[in-house]
């Protein structure tokens, strides 16, 4: 179960773990809220998914068509991603019986102050088996406000295929937006319009580079359908730098585009462990990050990138600029993290580590049909 549909870390991990379980062992039932970027991602697959959403907070028609749902697939552990969903697997674990986990991938995840968060906490705290965190830091920040029973709470890193980015070229996509040999590249993957992701501190970095150190070019790539898209297109282009950045919605090829820069910039007020970051250490590149949560947790400061303070422009910009002048500085910063995350941060050890963390759960739990297929089930039915 996740509560999203589109582009971002946590799709990503979910479908990672569809697409790379071991099949002889484990079965899957995708649960979407939408028909986006995920659903048609799984349909290429090989796998429909089920739509089904709540139409508000305890929807008693969503519960009773995912309580039908669990029955008539057999299911053994219901999984949720982000933490509306995890609130939504807590409350189906109780009136179904069937165990239930949920991963969180970022400090946004509990952030809930609508009337019913209170009750969300306490469904998330008293009916999930295990509840999973992405970084130390992000476990420790949810147990200071929400006590958990001893081993409730468990951290598993995300983890990329390192060599998808080993041999990307950059120079097509460097043309298809028009970027001179003689200009240094800074880029960001990253949803345009989550705050948490600070793009509206990457402009302000832009504008003070424009001034201090000219020649830059700034690559965000983005899906602009998703968050405030417009918002960060009408404040670059309010702020005069439309020339200075380019905002390439949503692309496949990230890899390609990694290989067109020459930095990356994190500019993030809050991050879980982010994805983009270990890809961007797989392409080589040095690194310039905010200190705002898992960077701290994949970077070591001055060896595999470079810290800086938290929403702090001047620091991002004054990090670009001592890398623009020092190639050498650039490549040992580059090479460093790219070894450091093909030792520590691979995909393989990230499903490891959830196939265990299933097994775990279901030690003592009934076999309920694991490993056959489901009799009689009318995939199109169920997700009315």
């Amino acid at each position: 179960m996740i509560e999203t549909g589109g582009t971002g870390g946590a799709e990503t991990v979910y479908l990672d773990l569809v697409r790379r379980l071991d099949a002889t062992r484990w079965r899957h039932v995708p649960v979407l809220p939408r028909r986006e970027w995920m659903y048609q991602q799984l349909i290429e697959f090989g796998i429909e998914p089920i739509v089904l959403r709540e139409r508000w907070s305890l929807d008693p028609i969503f519960f009773a068509r995912m309580y039908s749902l669990i029955h008539r697939f057999r299911v053994d552990l219901i999984h949720a991603h982000l933490f509306g969903s995890a609130a939504q697997a807590a409350v189906l674990s109780r009136l179904s019986g069937v165990s239930a986990i949920a991963t969180l991938h970022g400090t946004i995840d509990v952030q809930h102050d609508d009337r019913l968060g209170a009750l969300k906490v306490a469904a998330v705290k008293y009916g999930l088996k295990r509840i999973v965190f992405v970084s130390e830091q992000l476990r420790n920040s949810f147990l200071e406000r929400v006590p958990l029973k001893q081993g409730q709470a468990s951290v598993i890193t995300n983890g990329i295929d390192a060599q998808r980015f080993l041999s990307s070229d950059g120079s097509e996509f460097r043309k298809e937006f028009d970027i001179k040999p003689q200009e240094f590249v800074i880029g960001t993957v990253a949803t345009p319009g989550r705050r948490a992701k600070g793009l509206d501190v990457l402009l302000d970095v832009v504008a003070i580079l424009k001034t201090r150190s000219p020649g830059c070019r700034f690559i965000v790539v983005g899906d602009l359908d998703l968050g405030r898209g417009v918002e960060l297109l009408h404040d670059r282009d309010s702020r005069g730098l439309t020339n200075d950045v380019v905002i390439t919605g949503f692309r496949s090829d990230i890899g390609r585009a990694l290989a067109a820069l020459d930095v990356y910039a994190l500019s993030s007020r809050s991050e879980g462990f982010p994805l983009s970051l270990l890809e961007a250490m797989a392409a080589g590149l040095p690194i310039v990050a905010t200190r705002c949560g898992g960077p701290e947790q994949i970077l070591q400061d001055e060896v595999t990138g470079l810290l800086v303070q938290n929403e702090s422009a001047e620091a991002i910009a004054n990090a670009i600029i001592r890398l623009r002048a020092n190639a050498n500085e650039r490549r040992r910063l580059g090479d460093a993290a790219a070894a450091a995350v093909r030792e520590r941060f691979t995909i393989d050890a990230q499903i490891r580590s959830y196939e265990q963390l299933y097994e775990d759960c279901l030690v003592g739990a009934p076999d309920r049909g694991r490993g056959s297929p489901p009799i009689g089930v009318d995939v199109n039915r169920v997700a009315v």
